[in-house]
């Protein structure tokens, strides 16, 4: 029988190599695992189970909450939303850790699919904000 010791036994059970390859929704059975509503993570409401908060194990809430606000935010233009949150997830993901490459894989991949995806989260959190000022 081989014997593992702590390290090694972390390494194949997490807390090591393996939460590279963690990527969490932050949700379970439709519901939030920190109580927040559905959309309080990365991705809307509809989309929250299926865009990762966590991706290689960097955990992208901070970056994807201060998104959101930004959307939130009457006349805030989208792009510049869009963009912030490209660089937010750089530098939040190499202070958790992640390299250079990692870190732009992830940051361009969720910078593209808010380009691409999010105009009508944009549209309608404009329509709320703007409106609720007015």
């Amino acid at each position: 029988m081989q014997v593992c010791n702590t390290a090694e036994t972390q390494q194949v059970w997490g807390q090591g190599f393996w939460d590279f390859f963690k990527f969490e929704s932050g949700t379970s059975s439709g519901v939030r695992n920190d109580g927040q509503p559905l959309g309080a993570g990365c991705g809307t409401a509809l989309l929250d189970g299926l865009v990762p908060d966590v991706m290689f194990g960097i955990n992208l809430q901070s970056a994807c909450a201060a998104h959101d606000n930004r959307y939130n935010m009457c006349g805030f233009e989208k792009s510049a939303a869009d963009n912030l949150l490209h660089d937010d997830i750089l530098v939040s993901c190499e202070s958790q850790g992640g390299n250079g490459l990692l870190c732009a894989v992830i940051a361009t991949s969720y910078g593209f699919g808010v380009s691409l995806g999010g105009g009508k989260a944009y549209s309608i959190s404009q329509e709320k904000v703007c409106f609720e000022m007015n």
